[in-house]
């Protein structure tokens, strides 16, 4: 059989380079296109295009079609080919064919990477049997695979997510062992499900670890332990996070500010609330007039005298708050 050319080098002509056009093109029927037709054969980027197509659409029948054209045509399946395909089944619930295609994969020469072992144990925490997925793991390094972040990352994430947070942090122990140092992802799966559990001491902790060991928290760190001090009324610990994070040149999202501000007001902090008030005037940040409306409830709510204090400042960005509470 004759060698197909590389789909696109370097050196195409622009009448080459239309080819990519083509095959992005959704297929109209269960056949491929006949691309001898058009002046070039298609490789493996070829029909990883037009099986990936078939796979978003959901049509895994003829996204097998292309697959089995491959073969007939003698064309390699790359790795790419294979994790579309198990990532595909493995969504499905289908883990047992995405084994079985594993297996196969192996014995026809293709080797997994971490991403083929990342797919298949999602697929199958999702199915509820993390026990499997953890083997899955540490068997990937029989196949010649060390595993990756992205591994421990599954695990961590379906412990958490049953409420598993110790079992989830002692994964941390393991990536050492493994010589692997946790990121920020890492890190944020641990921040996230902490706070969300009332935990924001621990997950405090988990930020001040993470900074010891030389990785730089994101902007999604700061907003989660934000607003994970918030929902535990801790509004003064909030503020602490926001000035961290603001140093850090970081902003929080708008509810967060919201939430920061309700909650010093309501505590009486009346000079902390208008320093995030200038924040937000400062980032040209400013509440809906429904945010804005449940401030003035907040203040009101106990007598005109936080009312008439908050007047009484002149600087442009407590005006729009005055007019509302003096209504």
């Amino acid at each position: 059989m004759t060698q197909t050319k590389p789909f696109l080098s370097s050196h195409s002509t622009p009448e080459k380079a239309s080819n990519t056009t083509i095959l992005h093109t959704p297929l109209s029927s269960t056949s491929l296109l006949a691309p001898e037709e058009l002046g070039f054969q298609p490789n493996s980027v070829s029909f990883n295009i037009m099986m990936k197509g078939w796979l978003v659409k959901g049509e895994l029948e003829n996204a097998c079609k292309v697959f089995d054209e491959m073969l007939e045509r003698e064309v390699q399946p790359t790795i790419v080919t294979y994790n579309s395909l198990i990532g595909f089944l493995c969504k499905k619930g289908e883990v047992g064919k995405g084994m079985k295609l594993l297996d196969d994969m192996i014995g026809k020469g293709t080797h997994p990477n971490a991403v083929t072992f990342v797919l298949l144990m999602k697929g199958l925490c999702s199915l509820g049997k993390y026990d499997e997925a953890k083997k899955v793991m540490f068997d990937m390094e029989y196949q010649g695979c060390k595993p990756r972040l992205d591994n421990f990352g599954v695990l961590m994430t379906d412990l958490a997510q049953r409420g598993k947070l110790d079992e989830a942090k002692s994964l941390l122990n393991e990536m050492k062992k493994k010589k692997l140092n946790p990121d920020v992802v890492i890190y944020n799966i641990l921040v996230n499900f902490l706070c969300k559990e009332g935990r924001t001491e621990e997950a405090y902790k988990v930020l001040v670890d993470m900074q010891i060991k030389g990785c730089k928290p994101n902007a999604a760190t700061y907003r989660m332990l934000v607003d994970g001090f918030c929902r535990v009324d801790e509004y003064e610990r909030s503020l602490s996070i926001l000035h961290a994070m603001l140093m850090s040149h970081h902003c929080p999202r708008l509810e967060s500010f919201h939430n920061i501000v309700t909650g010093l007001l309501k505590g009486g902090k009346m000079d902390d609330a208008c320093f995030v008030l200038d924040v937000m005037e400062k980032k040209n940040m400013r509440f809906q007039t429904a945010k804005w409306e449940s401030l003035v409830v907040e203040l009101c709510g106990d007598g005109d005298q936080t009312t008439v204090e908050l007047s009484l400042r002149p600087r442009k960005v407590y005006r729009n708050l005055k007019e509302l509470a003096e209504l």
